[in-house]
């Protein structure tokens, strides 16, 4: 059973004395991604084992390179099949997972009048299947040895509808809160937490196509009047990661600046 946060040394911790992740092995997916690669940078200097992920081999260099020793692997996450055999490198070269974190995902706005059902599909598919993939590598030895803590990343898209039009993008972050809700109900009995991580407005590449105007009033969403940062999702991912966080599960975590208040 993991130990609840009283029996935790927090004084350690505040001092910097005790890395919340000592030692634990977590699988991340999309962690070449903007956001990604900073949280595989934070998991990592928290002291956890990783094991990176991303359909892009390059971008996936790139990001363990911040990160020093890791098992290392560009593959395509909506193969079940290949996830399986990932997750068996992984418990081969680092033992068992206590933690996995679904980051892999793709946005393309686009009107519902335009929006085919081939755009739909991929939405599905690098959003909803990567995660359902991934949960269903890590689950049976998470339940067997009644400890781990499951991540996926959701979006205020998928909570209260896409600001931009993307309703098949929306959808496909609907289905994952869906995913984690009942995951958890599923988990729960054996010690496992299922959570999702809902990110607001953040500064990330996928950005760099969009005008002043358009950063500003996306900007104007939340209350401070900024967009947020990859190290503010990294945040939010290490605590449902970590023993601060033994009591939650089955939640989803809004890091958005206040941005749907």
């Amino acid at each position: 059973m993991v130990a609840p946060m009283q029996e935790l040394d927090l004084g350690a911790i505040a001092r910097g004395e005790q890395r919340l992740l000592a030692g634990k092995v977590v699988i991340m997916t999309g962690a070449g991604g903007g956001i990604g690669a900073r949280i595989a940078e934070i998991l990592s200097l928290a002291g956890a084992r990783l094991a990176l992920t991303d359909v892009d081999p390059a971008t996936l260099t790139a990001a363990a390179q911040p990160v020093g020793e890791c098992v290392m692997e560009a593959f395509d996450s909506t193969d079940q099949e290949a996830f399986s055999r990932f997750h068996d490198r992984v418990l081969a070269e680092l033992g068992p997972v206590d933690g996995l974190v679904n980051c892999a995902g793709w946005w393309s706005p686009a009107p519902f009048e335009a929006a085919h059902l081939g755009l739909l599909e991929r939405a599905l598919e690098t959003n909803l299947h990567t995660a359902w993939c991934g949960c269903r590598a890590v689950f049976p030895g998470m339940v067997e040895r009644r400890s781990g803590s499951i991540v996926n990343f959701a979006s205020t898209a998928g909570e209260y509808g896409s600001h931009t039009p993307a309703v098949h993008y929306a959808a496909a972050k609907g289905g994952i809160i869906g995913l984690t809700k009942s995951l958890a109900r599923e988990a729960g009995p054996h010690q496992v937490r299922v959570n999702a991580l809902s990110p607001g407005p953040t500064a990330t590449p996928a950005l760099g196509a969009s005008t002043p105007e358009q950063v500003a009033s996306v900007s104007a969403r939340t209350l401070f009047n900024r967009l947020g940062t990859p190290d503010e999702m990294a945040g939010g991912c290490l605590y449902l990661l970590s023993p601060l966080s033994t009591f939650v599960t089955g939640t989803v975590l809004q890091i958005n600046g206040g941005s749907l208040l």
